[in-house]
C-alpha cells in the first residue's frame, strides 16, 4: 500500500458504519479513454477503498467512468470554455505559466469553493503526477509537489505553508470523514440530511 495512504486511512473514517465503501473502475478503459497510461496507484487503492465521494462535504473527489463522462464526480479534462476561461490563465507563481500546460491537467476532484484539484499529467509516468489546485478565491493555480493521498493529507495535518484551498474547513481538522456519493444519494432519497441525520421534509416537525 502506498504509504501516504496508509496514513490517510488512519484518519479518514466512513461517515455511516458500514456504508458504501470503494468503487470499481475498468481503469484499461479508463486510460484509454482519457489519453493516460494509468493513473497513480494511491489514487486506484483510495478508489478501491472509498471511492466516489467527499471528505466532510468539502472536497469532493472524482472517480472515472469509462463512456459516461457526464456523470457527477466524473474524472475529465477542463472543457474548452474553462480553458479559454481568461482567470484560467492565472497562476500564483508566474514563472510555473511556462512550464505547465493547462490541456495536460486531468481534473481528480474539487471542493465545495468550487476549487479544481488536478493532476498534470506530462510525464508519462503516473507515479510521478503532481497534484496542480485551482483556488476559486486565492490567486489562480499552484502546483504541489504530491500525489493525490498524501495532498489530502497534508491539508488534513495542515502541512503546507498556508492553506492550498479557497476553503479551510479541513485544513489542520487531523481527521475527516468521507462519504461515498452511492450512500449520499441513497440517504438523501430518504429524505435524510445524509451528515446531519436530519429530515429533509419542512414540515417534518408540525
Amino acid at each position: 500500500m502506498n504509504d501516504a495512504l496508509g496514513q490517510l486511512r488512519e484518519v479518514v473514517s466512513l461517515l455511516h458504519e458500514g456504508g458504501v465503501a470503494g468503487d470499481a473502475v475498468d481503469w484499461q478503459a479508463a486510460a484509454a479513454e482519457l489519453g493516460v497510461e494509468s493513473f497513480p496507484s494511491d489514487y486506484r487503492e483510495f478508489v478501491a477503498a472509498f471511492g466516489a465521494g467527499s471528505f466532510e462535504d468539502t472536497i469532493f473527489v472524482s472517480i472515472p467512468r469509462p463512456g459516461n463522462s457526464a456523470a457527477p464526480l466524473t474524472v475529465g479534462r477542463l472543457p474548452d470554455d474553462v480553458l479559454e476561461a481568461e482567470s484560467m490563465s492565472d497562476w500564483q507563481d508566474s514563472g510555473a505559466r511556462s512550464r505547465y500546460a493547462l490541456a495536460d491537467m486531468l481534473v481528480w476532484g474539487q471542493t465545495n469553493g468550487a476549487d479544481a484539484l488536478c493532476w498534470v499529467t506530462s510525464d508519462p509516468d503516473p507515479e510521478r503526477w503532481p497534484v496542480a489546485v485551482w483556488a476559486r478565491q486565492d490567486g489562480g493555480w499552484a502546483v504541489h509537489e504530491c500525489g493525490m493521498a498524501e495532498f489530502v493529507l497534508r491539508v488534513l495535518r495542515s502541512d503546507f505553508d498556508e492553506c492550498p484551498l479557497s476553503v479551510t474547513t479541513l485544513w489542520g481538522r487531523g481527521t475527516a470523514r468521507f462519504l461515498n456519493f452511492r450512500d449520499e444519494e441513497r440517504i438523501l432519497d430518504e429524505g435524510v440530511d445524509p451528515w446531519t441525520g436530519e429530515s429533509m421534509d419542512p414540515f417534518a416537525d408540525l
